[in-house]
C-alpha cells in the first residue's frame, strides 16, 4: 500500500530530471552534422565524437541558453545596424561564454577532430 503512493511520485521525478535538459532531436541532428561537416565528413568516428559533444553541452547548459547563445553568435556577424543590436549586446557577452565553455569541454572530453589512431598513438607512447 505504501509502496502503491511512492511510486508515482518517483516515476515524475524521474521523468522530471531525463527530460530536464533534453535538446529537441531536429537541434541535436543539426548540431552533429555541422559538427562532422566542419571535422573531416560523415564517418563512424565523427559521428560518434560528435553526437558525444552535443550530449556534453546538453548536460551543461539548457537548451534556451544554447539557443540564444547560438542565435547571439549567428547574428552578430551582420554587418551594420541590424548586426549591432546582436554585438552590442549585454546579454550576449554574458550567454556566448557559457556556450563556448561546453564547447570546449565537449570537444575535449569527446576527442572531435582527433583521429583514434592518433589518440592511439599518443596513449602508447605515454
Amino acid at each position: 500500500m505504501r509502496l502503491m503512493r511512492i511510486t508515482p511520485i518517483l516515476l515524475a521525478l524521474t521523468s522530471f530530471t531525463v527530460y530536464a535538459n533534453d535538446y529537441p532531436t531536429l537541434e541535436r541532428v543539426d548540431s552533429v552534422l555541422t559538427c562532422m561537416a566542419k571535422h573531416g565528413g560523415q564517418t563512424v568516428e565523427n559521428l560518434y565524437s560528435c553526437s558525444c559533444k552535443i550530449d556534453v553541452i546538453a548536460s551543461q547548459v539548457p537548451f534556451d541558453l544554447w539557443d540564444e547563445a547560438r542565435t547571439f553568435k549567428a547574428y552578430k556577424r551582420m554587418p551594420g545596424e541590424k548586426g549591432g543590436l546582436f554585438r552590442d549586446s549585454d546579454r550576449a557577452d554574458e550567454v556566448i561564454p557559457v556556450l563556448e565553455a561546453a564547447d570546449k569541454e565537449g570537444e575535449k572530453r569527446c576527442f572531435v577532430g582527433v583521429s583514434h589512431k592518433a589518440a592511439e598513438k599518443v596513449s602508447v607512447a605515454k
